[in-house]
C-alpha cells in the first residue's frame, strides 16, 4: 500500500516519469502502468458516485486468486472426497461413528489411488465442505421449575493416598442455572437412582421434567429417533414414584442440553482444582457439596440476583418431594454357590449357611447390599467393595459349618477377614482349640455378648488359671456373672464390693476347676 501510494504521489504531484518510478523503487515497470491506470480510472468516474469505493480511490493491493486454475485439487479428487464424507455419513447413521475416515486417512486413500496431492489442501477442502451445512442453534427460555439437566463424569482424586477414577453425577437447572453433584464410584443403576433420590431430598423439589442423552442407565432401547427410544424400567418407576416427564437427547447432540455440558467441566474444575486428596468418598462429597453451596451463592451472569435466589422462585413451581425417600436398591435374584456366596459385579459375598443352591434375593446400593432369603428375612449385609474377582466373607456365616470342620479355621478366609479384635483373641487363646472358640462365638451370638465382654472374659479365665487352656463352661460362667452383678471401679481405685466379687469369682472358679 506505501508503495501503491509513493507511485502515483510520484506520477501526478512529482512528475516523475513510470521508468523512474520503477527503478527507484525496484519494481516492476507494468506494476507502475497498472497502478497508474487504475487511478486514472477511478479519478474519471468521480462524476459517477455510484463507480467510487467506498474506501476511496486507493484500495489495497489485493491478489486475485480467483482466476487461478486448481492444478492438484481437480473436479475428480473432489468428487472422491465428496464420496468418502457420504460414506462418514452412512456409518453416523447406523451407529459406527467411531468408524469414520478422518483427513488423514482420507489423504492416504487418495495417495494410494494414485492421486498427487498435499494434506493441507484436503483438510482446506473438507473444511469448506463442512462449513456449508452448518447448523443454526436456536436459543431457547425456560419457565421456573420446568425442567433439570443430568450427566456424567470422570473425576481422578486420590482417597487414602490412592488414584481413584470416580463419577461425578451434576444436575443443573435450566431457569436458574443452579448446580448440584455427588460422587460415585461406579456408574450403575444403582448410582443412579441414588443420584436422584439425593439429589431431590437435598432440593426440596422434583421438576416437571429430567433431560438425559443416551445412557445406559436411562435408555433401555436406543434407536436413532427419540419416538421410538425406550426407557429402561427402573427409570419408570422413579419417574413414577416422583412423577417427572423425561425427555431424551438426538444422537449427538450435547448442545441439547448445554446447561449441564457447562456445568460437568465447571463443578469439577471449581470443586478440584485446588484440592484432591481425601481421606473417604464421604470426605470427598462433603467438599464437593460445600462447592456447589458456594456456587449457588453467585450472581446470574448479567444480573445482580444470586443464582441461589433463582432457584428458590423455581422450587416454588417445582413438585414436593414424597415424604418417605425413594428405595434406590437395584434388585436381583442370584443363586448361591458352594462357598455360601452370591456374586455382584465381579465379587464375592457370603451369606449365612444353608442356602447353598438356592435363590436369594440381593438389594445393590452404591455403598452396601442386602441379602434376603424367600421369607423376606435379611441373611447379610455387606459394604460394597470395588475390587475385581475378590471374596469378602462374615466368619459369622460359617460357625455351624466350621462346628462341625473346626480344622479348617486356621486357614480359612473367614478368619482372616474377621475383625481384629476377634483375630487377635483366636491367635492367643484358641490356636490349638478352634471348636471351642467356634463354641464360643455360638453361645455369645446367641446370648447377645460383643466383642469386647469375650476379651474380658477370655483374659480374666486365663488369669485366673493361666497354666491352664482357657475353658468354655469357666467363660460362660464369667460373662453371665459379669452381667447379673457389673463391677464398675474408678481407675486406679478397687473398692471392698470389687474385692468380695474378685474373691467370691475366684472360690466359684476353684470349685469349678476341682469338679472339672
Amino acid at each position: 500500500m506505501i508503495k501503491k501510494q509513493e507511485i502515483i504521489i510520484g506520477y501526478f504531484r512529482q512528475g516523475k516519469s513510470k521508468k523512474q518510478l520503477a527503478r527507484d523503487l525496484n519494481v516492476s515497470r507494468n506494476t507502475v502502468k497498472k497502478y497508474i491506470s487504475a487511478y486514472k480510472e477511478k479519478q474519471s468516474a468521480e462524476d459517477d458516485l455510484t463507480k467510487i469505493p467506498p474506501k476511496g480511490v486507493i484500495e489495497t493491493p489485493v491478489y486475485d486468486s480467483k482466476k487461478r486454475s486448481r492444478i492438484k485439487l481437480t473436479p475428480e479428487v473432489c468428487k472422491q472426497i465428496d464420496d468418502y464424507l457420504a460414506d462418514n455419513l452412512r456409518k453416523q447413521g447406523i451407529g459406527r461413528s467411531k468408524q469414520q475416515m478422518k483427513g488423514v486417512d482420507i489423504h492416504e486413500a487418495l495417495l494410494d489411488a494414485g492421486y498427487s496431492i498435499a494434506y493441507r489442501t484436503v483438510c482446506k477442502y473438507i473444511e469448506r465442505q463442512k462449513k456449508k451445512g452448518r447448523a443454526v442453534f436456536i436459543r431457547q427460555h425456560y419457565d421456573p421449575g420446568q425442567a433439570v439437566e443430568f450427566d456424567w463424569a470422570y473425576v481422578k482424586i486420590d482417597i487414602k493416598g490412592r488414584a481413584k477414577q470416580l463419577m461425578l453425577a451434576v444436575f443443573t437447572c435450566t431457569y436458574s442455572n443452579h448446580r448440584w453433584a455427588r460422587l460415585y464410584y461406579r456408574e450403575d443403576m444403582a448410582s443412579f437412582l441414588n443420584a436422584h433420590a439425593c439429589y431431590f431430598t437435598a432440593t426440596g423439589g422434583v421438576p416437571q421434567q429430567m433431560v438425559y442423552d443416551n445412557m445406559r442407565v436411562a435408555v433401555k432401547k436406543f434407536t436413532l429417533r427419540n419416538a421410538d427410544k425406550t426407557a429402561t424400567d427402573d427409570l419408570l418407576k422413579l419417574s413414577t414414584y416422583y412423577a417427572f416427564d423425561y425427555r431424551f437427547c438426538n444422537a449427538r447432540s450435547g448442545h441439547e442440553k448445554g446447561k449441564v455440558e457447562r456445568s460437568v467441566e465447571y463443578v469439577r474444575r471449581k470443586a478440584f482444582c485446588r484440592l484432591d486428596s481425601f481421606e473417604s468418598l464421604a470426605a470427598a462429597n462433603a467438599h464437593l457439596a460445600l462447592i456447589c453451596e458456594q456456587l449457588a451463592q453467585r450472581p446470574v451472569h448479567g444480573q445482580s440476583q444470586s443464582i441461589q435466589s433463582r432457584f428458590d422462585e423455581a422450587l416454588k413451581q417445582m413438585k414436593t418431594v414424597p415424604v418417605r425417600p425413594y428405595d434406590t436398591a437395584v434388585v436381583r435374584r442370584l443363586r448361591v454357590d458352594k462357598y455360601a456366596c452370591v456374586q455382584v459385579d465381579v465379587n464375592y459375598y457370603s451369606v449365612m449357611e444353608g442356602y447353598v443352591g438356592q435363590f436369594v434375593e440381593v438389594k445393590i446400593y452404591p455403598d452396601s447390599l442386602r441379602v434376603y432369603n424367600d421369607k423376606n428375612s435379611c441373611i447379610a449385609v455387606h459394604e460394597r467393595q470395588h475390587s475385581r474377582f475378590q471374596y469378602y466373607l462374615q466368619l459369622d456365616h460359617y460357625l455351624k459349618t466350621l462346628r462341625t470342620k473346626p480344622g479348617a479355621l486356621m486357614g480359612s478366609l473367614s478368619i482372616q477377614q474377621a475383625d481384629e479384635r476377634l483375630r487377635a483373641l483366636f491367635e492367643q487363646y484358641f490356636v490349638l482349640q478352634p471348636k471351642v472358640f467356634i463354641d464360643l462365638l455360638l453361645w455369645c451370638r446367641s446370648q447377645n455378648y460383643s466383642i469386647e465382654d469375650m476379651q474380658k472374659a477370655t483374659r480374666q479365665c486365663h488369669h485366673f488359671c493361666p497354666h491352664l487352656d482357657v475353658d468354655l463352661d469357666k467363660i460362660k460362667v464369667l460373662l453371665q456373672q459379669e452381667k447379673s452383678t457389673p463391677i464398675q471401679t474408678t481407675k486406679g481405685e478397687t473398692s471392698d464390693m470389687s474385692r468380695d466379687i474378685a474373691a467370691h469369682c475366684t472360690a466359684q472358679l476353684e470349685a469349678i476347676n476341682a469338679l472339672i
